[in-house]
């Protein structure tokens, strides 16, 4: 090789020399591996450390702690990353990496505030929620399933087919809930056949929600003088009572809407009807102060019960059977309640009742009342502001509580189907859930006023 050809080289060579390499090397007073300051470090880009989302996350979960009230959790959970090595590891000039404390991260990520994590967590939300809209607006959870979970997609949120098979199933002998994103309720047809089956079902599978925005008047029909107030089935749904302050009780066939029957003998407006277990008979209170009862199957007049001294306010027949005893309850404007025993087999009704007069001063009614679903607790409500609860397991019915909880007056009032709480409602805005836990009424406060809020 000629020399010219060599000097045209080491220009070149040069590059790489002793110059060059001066650049490469640290800063006069600094260490191999230490970085330089916070204003320099926040100019560098992020290939001079290491840092996964997994590293990232023990960080921000022991800043968020150490800033809030669990500062042991949180110093427990520094000393333990430290230990393992958890935390974002950095990388020096020679590429490599080398572990960093707790509090060299808080000083190298200053930008950051203790509560970095909970400001990510409610962004998520919002920014999802533009690209995959949620179920139910406005509520934002960390904790919610199918198109309220943050983990959603558009793969996920598509509705499945839930298949006939599925229906047929119990799970721990209970029918199968729906999947969270199915879509289409499955078919009246298919429900049924699956409750033939397994001879249980859901009541949400039998009528779906979609269902009743498909709902269309079956018949409307011109049959009372006046206004009608009081509306009910019978046991088997093929019979509407209806109630008019005309006086009369008339009943109708659901399937035509013919008028089958009317029931006479009332001298002031219908109140309150009800009818029994047995589907045997049917009971109309008024404000003629008097009960009258019906058979059902011949719709001739049973009894006149005469024990109130003022309108009949609610009825309710007992599901309690012990026996053929049976027991018909009625409440009434003076204040007082009345337990009528009446015998299944003869449909005969004792005309002296077990009566309870609740009026501790004068005014005081008795609106409403429910059974239990065994029949073995009464619950009524009064304009006293009192809620008072009967038992039927020592032969008669006694009074072993009165709930004065409630600052108004209790207007409405509803035992569960399936257990042994129930719901009260009243003038002063609130509801309450009672349930019977160690020999005694606890209950849980549903205020109106209040409004809720997410999570975040």
């Amino acid at each position: 090789m000629s020399s010219a050809g060599r000097h045209r080289r080491e220009p070149k060579a040069a590059k790489c020399g002793p110059a060059a390499q001066h650049k490469s090397l640290p800063r006069a007073g600094a260490e191999p591996g230490v970085r330089p300051g916070p204003a320099a470090s926040a100019r560098r880009s992020d290939a001079d450390h290491t840092s996964t989302p997994a590293t990232e996350l023990y960080f921000l979960i022991a800043r968020f702690l150490e800033d809030g009230p669990c500062q042991q959790a949180a110093q427990v959970l520094i000393r333990e990353v430290e230990e393992k090595e958890l935390l974002p590891k950095r990388i020096d000039w020679m590429g490599k990496e080398h572990p960093r404390t707790y509090e060299n991260l808080v000083k190298y990520y200053r930008h950051l505030a203790p509560d970095h994590l909970l400001k990510i967590c409610q962004r998520l939300g919002p920014l999802l929620e533009q690209e995959i809209p949620q179920s139910v607006p406005g509520v934002q959870t960390l904790l919610g399933a199918g198109r309220q979970s943050l983990l959603r997609t558009s793969k996920s949120c598509k509705h499945v087919a839930w298949k006939g098979s599925a229906l047929a199933a119990l799970h721990c002998g209970r029918p199968p809930e729906a999947p969270i994103n199915y879509g289409s309720p499955p078919s009246i047809a298919n429900t049924v056949f699956a409750r033939n089956l397994n001879g249980k079902y859901r009541t949400e599978h039998l009528v779906p929600t979609p269902v009743y925005q498909h709902m269309k008047m079956h018949k409307r029909i011109l049959g009372h003088l006046s206004s009608v107030y009081c509306v009910t089935f019978d046991r088997t749904g093929r019979r509407i009572f209806t109630g008019s302050d005309d006086c009369l009780v008339k009943i109708w066939a659901t399937d035509d809407g013919r008028l089958l029957a009317t029931l006479r003998g009332h001298a002031a407006e219908i109140s309150d009807m009800a009818v029994n277990y047995e589907n045997t008979m049917i009971a109309a209170g008024s404000c003629d102060k008097m009960i009258r009862v019906w058979c059902l199957r011949t719709c001739a007049p049973l009894a006149v019960l005469q024990g109130h001294s003022a309108s009949i306010t609610s009825l309710q027949f007992s599901p309690l059977c012990s026996g053929s005893k049976r027991y018909l309850s009625s409440t009434g404007a003076d204040g007082t309640i009345c337990f009528w025993l009446w015998d299944a087999g003869t449909l005969k009704i004792n005309q002296r009742p077990v009566k309870y007069t609740e009026r501790p001063r004068p005014g005081v009614q008795m609106i409403c009342s429910s059974f239990s679903a065994g029949g073995m607790f009464l619950a009524t409500g009064s304009t006293d502001h009192i809620i008072r609860v009967y038992y039927f397991g020592s032969g008669q019915p006694v009074k072993i509580s009165e709930l004065e909880f409630h600052t108004d007056k209790v207007d409405s009032i509803q035992f569960s189907n399936s257990s042994n709480r129930f719901v009260s409602g009243s003038r002063d805005g609130t509801a309450r859930i009672w349930q019977f836990k160690r020999r005694e009424w606890r209950n849980i406060l549903l205020d109106m006023a209040t409004r809720p809020t997410g999570f975040l």
